[in-house]
């Protein structure tokens, strides 16, 4: 399976490919100073986007820098412009 940042979003370990208005469940990392926001660990169910910001949140809680996680509906087209986006602080991005 490809990674999700390496071109294409895949479908689970199928490796069939998502279309462009799939919608997705993906943790919004929100990050204090600067302002910013990114997309991580994109997932076809809610419930597994929800471990995902759990297990992102066990790797951060001890840290100096605690990001606010929460989890967002977003399509795959989004999520793959979005990743060209570096600091991103645009109010469109989905919340």
């Amino acid at each position: 399976m490809r990674s999700l940042w390496s071109g294409g979003i895949r479908r689970g370990q199928l490796g069939l490919p998502v279309r462009d208005n799939q919608v997705l469940y993906a943790v919004r990392r929100d990050w204090r100073h600067p302002a910013t926001h990114e997309y991580l660990r994109p997932r076809l169910t809610e419930a597994e986007a929800i471990r995902a910001a759990f297990a992102d949140h066990r790797y951060w809680r001890r840290g100096p820098m605690r990001p606010r996680l929460s989890v967002v509906r977003i399509s795959a087209n989004d999520l793959r412009i979005h990743r060209w986006r570096r600091d991103c602080m645009a109010p469109d991005c989905p919340r």
